[in-house]
């Protein structure tokens, strides 16, 4: 089901209707995603008692709903009632000191909580709290929640005590359930005496017939593929026992203030081969997945999966759709959106027009002096074919005036205007004074058209494009913005809407009649990045399982550095990267824009993820002093003295 985070009188009506649909197909348990009343990413919200028993309260509806049928779903539990249920007075906190918050699953069967196979006064009468907790990436829920594990320490309790499957009543018979949450699934990476912590195995030893396990999930490029491993997994360590595995999740998005997320679904049925046998249909689409036994013998399906450019421009697509929900709409918000006649903006215009519609859409030109007749053209001819309304404000005039208002020192006295100040005086023109104050007119959004490249190297002006509402690209590298240029041409629109002097060859060379990527902010710029191999260099850097200069400096020693950045030689030529100064003078002055730009980063908006490390809360960064490592400068070294040219192994 789609979650909308904040709203939970809209999810509990949509919950309702399903049910309701279920009902009517003779369903006798329906499951639900992790935390689907409230959302899963609330921030410090988690960390207020009231707000929390409020969402409780939901719970009443869901409980009478329940009459004829059996319901799972995820909700927060706040454990006031502790110390009577165990019967004693001691103090049993949450870690924070606070009462304890489980991220729980609630089972309700004929308006009544569920009985588990063995009861425990550890834990509430039809709740079953969260195993494992995750703590990386924009997850958070060591900080708000106490897991299973934490109330075995507490009480002294083996976990496979606490791990009890639910009865739930099928055709008049009781069939043990068990129950689990999320990250309970990718238990392989938290260990215990040297094996897995595997919720799974302990509800099947507990004779659970089958497991149900309730996500909120995030998409990641391969994710499916990387669940079905993680049940593979699961199948091994419990050999022929091994029984059906139900998993569903959430669609939508939701936020943690500054990055979009998205939820894609991929709600499956797999059988006790650890198999998938049922797929959901379509990503980020609502559906009621129905089965029976009989369903399980069947064979099972190959997912077929969208190539990885598809795959994220589906979850922009899904972020930007999800503004709405963000501001508590009744329909899509109006966009603005700055197009300097580049690829960046006229990708963002493309994706706004197809995720809310070309009347909800503004593109505005602002040129001055510095702006070629072929940008200015660009834009046009991209608003033309996108049909969206569109404005020309020369600003060349508004420029000189500010130039003439800061000229003036404290003593009065002219003082020339550095150039990198006019260069930025326009930028700021352009984002502050005129596309945030249209929006503001028009009861709009301006947009951030920024590339994950130009926002780690601080190739932007602070109060100029770093701002704006919402940044789409913000996690796409320039060579991406190129894929999805020509994805949208080839695939959405069936037309060149991305006119095609804006689109490089493989090795990001222009034509003379092409254009150039340029900020055009004085005569004859072009952008200082080498795009192709800066992309895969960033992409190394800002993995999640992240590369040092070290590292990069060792691939270029053993000649793999290609290789390892998934490039060609070619493209490190076409760079003069091959060139070992060359190498080590653009590694390091990338690698202290990166860190030296940290303080523009934290003041941008927020970004549509579409990778595994995506600037925002994701990578999390402090504002430091830029340095390199005694070993760095040992392998620089050995590259300047010991390397005349980059030689592929």
């Amino acid at each position: 089901m789609k979650v909308i985070p904040g709203m939970p009188g809209r999810n509990l009506e949509r919950m309702l209707e399903m049910i309701e649909e279920a009902k009517e197909n003779k369903v006798d348990l329906v499951a639900f995603p992790e935390m689907c009343v409230s959302g899963y990413l609330l921030g410090d919200r988690w960390l207020e008692e009231d707000y929390c028993l409020g969402i409780m309260k939901f719970n009443e509806k869901i409980k009478e709903a329940s009459d004829g049928i059996a319901i799972a779903y995820g909700n927060i539990f706040v454990d006031r009632d502790i110390n009577r249920r165990v019967g004693d007075n001691k103090w049993h906190p949450n870690k924070d000191g606070r009462p304890r918050r489980y991220n729980a699953v609630y089972v309700y069967q004929d308006r009544e909580p569920a009985k588990r196979l063995i009861e425990t006064k550890a834990l509430p009468g039809g709740v079953q709290p969260k195993t494992l907790l995750p703590n990386y990436r924009f997850f958070d829920d060591e900080r708000y929640f106490f897991s299973l594990m934490d109330i075995a320490s507490d009480f002294n309790a083996q976990l496979e005590s606490l791990l009890q499957p639910f009865l739930i009543e099928l055709n008049g018979q009781k069939i043990p359930i068990g129950f689990e949450l999320c990250e309970d699934l990718w238990c392989e990476d938290y260990r215990k005496s040297g094996n897995a912590l595997n919720p799974t195995k302990k509800l099947i030893e507990n004779a659970a017939k089958y497991i149900v396990n309730l996500s909120a999930s995030p998409w990641t490029y391969g994710k499916n593929h990387a669940r079905d491993r993680r049940v593979e997994f699961l199948k091994e360590e419990s050999g022929n026992d091994f029984v059906p595995f139900f998993y569903t999740n959430c669609v939508g998005a939701q936020n943690n203030g500054k990055n979009i997320i998205t939820f894609d679904g991929g709600s499956t049925v797999y059988n006790s081969d650890g198999r998938p046998v049922i797929l959901s249909r379509n990503p980020y689409g609502e559906e009621l997945i129905i089965f029976t036994d009989q369903d399980l013998k069947g064979s099972a399906v190959e997912r077929v999966e969208k190539e990885k450019i598809a795959q994220k421009y589906d979850a922009i697509i899904e972020g930007l759709r999800y503004v709405k929900d963000l501001q508590g709409l009744a329909e899509h918000p109006k966009f603005v959106v700055g197009m300097s006649g580049g690829i960046d903006s006229s990708v963002t215009a493309a994706l706004l027009v197809k995720a809310v519609g070309r009347k909800k859409v503004l593109g505005i030109n602002m040129p001055t002096e510095y702006n070629s007749e072929k940008t200015k053209q660009a834009a046009l001819d991209v608003a033309e074919k996108l049909n969206i309304a569109y404005q020309i404000i020369p600003i060349s005039e508004i420029v000189r005036l500010n130039e003439k208002t800061i000229e003036i020192d404290a003593d009065g006295q002219n003082t020339p205007i550095k150039d990198i100040v006019k260069e930025n005086i326009a930028a700021k023109i352009r984002a502050t004074s005129i596309l945030s104050n249209i929006a503001q007119q028009y009861n709009a959004l301006f947009t951030n058209n920024g590339n994950k490249l130009e926002i780690a190297l601080g190739y932007a002006t602070l109060y100029g494009d770093v701002g704006g509402a919402i940044s789409p690209l913000g996690d796409l590298t320039k060579t991406e913005v190129v894929e999805l240029a020509k994805y949208l041409n080839e695939k959405i629109f069936r037309d060149n809407i991305i006119p095609e002097k804006l689109i490089p060859d493989g090795l990001f060379r222009f034509r003379e009649d092409q254009i150039q990527p340029s900020a055009e902010l004085k005569k004859n710029q072009i952008d200082p990045i080498r795009f192709g191999y800066h992309c895969a260099l960033l992409e190394a850097l800002t993995d999640y399982r992240k590369k040092s200069t070290e590292k990069i400096m060792e691939w270029y020693i053993e000649g793999s550095l290609e290789k390892n950045l998934g490039i060609s030689t070619e493209l490190i030529r076409r760079w003069n990267i091959d060139n070992p100064r060359e190498f080590i003078e653009d590694l390091e002055w990338f690698d202290k824009k990166i860190q030296m730009n940290v303080f523009k980063r934290v003041q941008g908006p927020p970004i549509i993820v579409t990778s595994k490390s995506s600037y925002g809360y994701d990578i999390r960064e402090s504002m430091l002093p830029y340095q390199t490592t005694s070993q760095h400068e040992k392998l620089k070294r050995h590259i300047l003295e010991s390397i005349k040219r980059y030689q592929p192994s």
